[in-house]
């Protein structure tokens, strides 16, 4: 229990009710080893960053909300508190909380950083709203929030809600193409390279970042997602790295202005549980994996465009797709296939995909993976396009059934293992008798 230091702000300098004190002159001039500053509800202008790392314990919090305003284009930070970048865990605050508040960077040209805050042991960013569009492109671009939980056993938990985004302007980065140039541009949610303990990010809202909705595979520390909407973020909706889970998110990209894959799993060992992924407008992966190893169940795919649905890369790690549902009626005129299955050993355990007819006569599933395993699996196509195109060796087709045309490329594949398989609705090539 952190021997708080309670300073009311409007106590303090009831200047900064009416707008002639700045609040971060005021926060400044009180914060000390295990200040907690309390705002009642109103609005504050915020005129410059309020830092404070050198300390034990520090929170910022609303009450029950308060508004705080950033109106200098030319600001960068807002609130950064708990540690520098790269902080060891003894070195930074062990308690941080920032609750209850709603960052107004509405004003023209405005695009600072709301909150940069690490703790090893308890950190809470609760109850955060940023509202406007972040205009940082060419102005060293940062992102609305980065965190970091410092010592593995500390915890922290992050409810934030980014609606605006940021604005792409490929412009300001004369050097690079428009593709190249989303990376300089801002992220929504960091977690930076010092967290090392666990984070939850519960139902946030993130639409409209141009460089990543929520980075989440920075750092040695498990990430969980739980809940939350993710849309239209670029490179990547979600980002996930070593230990990182989602459950239950809602993820959405209906965006070709710049181009970004709904779920990346990057790194190390990553899991998704009960999500829904829909893909009206895309023209990337919805599911891209590419961590040593996944485990992915109950994800519930809907494509009408020109996305792939899923793509498993190469990797040495086992990768299992459960109780997976995908409807794809998307064009195949980026990817004719609407699933690419590149690793050894993928296993696909009742799963069910139908593949209906959208332009260009899309097709399924493409199997270029040896000893890839279809274990209860539905998959149909009814249109012209191919069901299972299988181009490597030791498929094996067990308890499934499959409607439209399985093929068996025998130039590149040995003939698949079947066990107790439905293939009466299929025209079935490459087979043997």
């Amino acid at each position: 229990m952190t021997d708080w230091t309670v300073i009311n702000v409007a106590d303090a300098d009831p200047g900064v009710l009416d707008g002639s004190k700045s609040l971060n002159e005021v926060l400044s001039a009180h914060a000390r080893a295990r200040t907690k500053f309390v705002l009642p509800e109103g609005r504050y202008h915020l005129d410059g960053p309020f830092v404070h790392n050198d300390c034990e314990a520090i929170a910022v919090v609303g009450d029950p909300h308060a508004t705080l305003i950033v109106s200098d284009p030319d600001q960068q930070y807002c609130l950064d508190v708990g540690g520098d970048w790269g902080v060891s865990p003894g070195a930074s605050a062990t308690t941080v909380e920032i609750r209850n508040l709603t960052f107004d960077m509405t004003a023209d040209g405005v695009g600072a950083q709301a909150v940069s805050a690490r703790a090893s042991e308890d950190l809470k960013i609760e109850g955060v709203t940023v509202d406007g569009e972040c205009a940082s492109a060419g102005k060293k671009a940062l992102g609305a929030i980065y965190a970091a939980v410092t010592h593995p056993e500390g915890a922290g938990v992050v409810s934030v809600s980014l609606p605006d985004g940021c604005a792409f302007a490929p412009e300001s980065y004369p050097d690079q193409s428009p593709a190249e140039s989303q990376t300089s541009h801002p992220i929504g949610v960091n977690v930076s390279d010092d967290h090392r303990g666990e984070l939850t990010f519960r139902d946030c809202r993130v639409e409209g970042w141009v460089n990543n909705g929520g980075y989440l595979a920075g750092g040695e520390g498990p990430c969980l997602v739980e809940g939350g909407l993710w849309k239209n973020n670029g490179n990547a909706n979600l980002r996930l790295g070593d230990g990182d889970e989602a459950r239950d998110v809602r993820i959405e990209v209906d965006e070709t202005s710049y181009t970004g894959c709904g779920l990346w799993l990057q790194e190390g060992d990553c899991r998704v549980s009960g999500s829904e992924l829909r893909l009206p407008n895309c023209d990337n992966d919805g599911l891209r994996v590419s961590s040593r190893s996944a485990r992915v169940r109950g994800l519930k795919i809907d494509c009408t465009s020109s996305a792939r649905p899923i793509k498993v890369n190469d990797g040495d790690g086992p990768v299992v797709l459960e109780d997976v549902e995908l409807v794809d009626s998307g064009d195949g005129s980026k990817h004719g296939y609407a699933v690419e299955l590149w690793r050894e050993n993928t296993e696909l355990r009742n799963c069910r995909f139908a593949f209906r007819n959208g332009d260009e006569n899309r097709n399924g599933i493409n199997v270029l993976g040896t000893r890839t395993v279809f274990d209860g699996v539905t998959a149909t196509h009814d249109a012209d396009g191919t069901t299972v195109l299988v181009k490597a060796d030791d498929a094996t087709f067990r308890n499934s059934t499959f409607g439209g045309r399985v093929d068996v490329d025998r130039k590149n594949a040995s003939e698949p293992r079947v066990e107790d398989s439905d293939f009466t609705a299929c025209e079935c090539i490459g087979f043997d008798g």
